[in-house]
């Protein structure tokens, strides 16, 4: 049984979303900064200044900062080389907060550990801190990017749809072939059919492919096709021809009787005695009672 594989979807993955994830962190950041002040692990009873601890978080944050850019320019360049499903995006997640939260930390505990905190605790206040910066700008980039695989879906499905419409022929200007069963064998426009020849038990039906003609095998009789509604556009000439009159090019005699020359490919098809009175009537224009 097949393994279902769900694919990293590509907004997590391309380089402008790395930018767009940057840029959105960095405003999230500094909003951060202003309304909530972050190290508050920094004050103790004796004040710390807040240039002290405006500093400090600019340290911390260009070093997350940092350490995320080389996260996911090595994830870029795993993923272009192998495949990778959600499952393994999932965990290089899950281990960049955790790599990034202790590197972090270690900065912190040497650098702004005035109230000689626990390493510990201080991983805790300090992973707090990093999640609370990058996740509004995870969801901001996850909601636009999807957004926008969306909308270039719809587009594609749009011209896809257009592009069908112009191509796909109306009902009435396709020729279903159905074998001896009645199932359906082959189909393609009216105009594009040449004659069909009789073979035995099936039918060899010269077609129009890409201004090329080209023949499809038919297992069905000349006789079942000639009797059925669907075919009257093609004339019975002969024992084994029929002919679409939309590619007839003229009608002339030779010494062996009445050939029926098209508009495309060089054979001639031959009009046997028995057909005689009924192709030089439909070509005259009267119709027969």
């Amino acid at each position: 049984m097949a393994k279902n594989i769900v694919k990293i979807p590509k907004f997590f993955t391309e380089i402008k979303s790395m930018w767009l994830f940057l840029a959105t962190m960095i405003v999230v950041t500094v909003l951060f900064i202003v309304f909530y002040q972050p190290a508050s692990y920094m004050r103790t009873d004796e004040s710390v200044s807040n240039l002290n601890v405006y500093i400090f978080t600019v340290i911390m944050v260009s070093s997350g900062a940092a350490l995320f850019v080389i996260s996911r320019l090595f994830l870029y360049l795993i993923q272009r080389k192998h495949s990778m499903e959600f499952f393994h995006f999932i965990i290089w997640m899950a281990a960049e907060l955790i790599v990034i939260s202790v590197l972090l930390t270690v900065i912190a505990f040497f650098l702004g550990n005035v109230k000689r905190l626990a390493f510990s605790d201080m991983l805790w206040h300090v992973s707090l801190d990093f999640l609370s910066v990058i996740a509004v700008p995870y969801i901001i980039s996850v909601l636009i990017f999807n957004l926008d695989d969306r909308r270039q879906r719809l587009a594609n499905l749009q011209a896809t749809l257009e592009s069908a419409s112009l191509k796909l022929p109306s009902e009435g200007d396709n020729l279903l072939f159905k074998d001896r069963g009645g199932k359906l064998s082959f189909s393609t426009r009216r105009s594009n059919v040449l004659y069909i020849e009789a073979a035995d038990n099936y039918c060899n039906i010269h077609y129009l492919n890409e201004g090329k003609e080209d023949m499809f095998i038919l297992h069905n009789s000349m006789k079942q096709l000639n009797a059925s509604d669907e075919y009257k556009g093609l004339l019975r000439c002969h024992r084994s021809f029929m002919v679409n009159i939309e590619n007839v090019k003229l009608l002339r005699k030779d010494k062996d009787g009445l050939v029926l020359e098209l508009t495309e490919g060089s054979k001639a098809i031959p009009v046997s005695r028995t057909y005689n009175e009924s192709v030089v009537r439909f070509f005259s224009g009267i119709s027969e009672s």
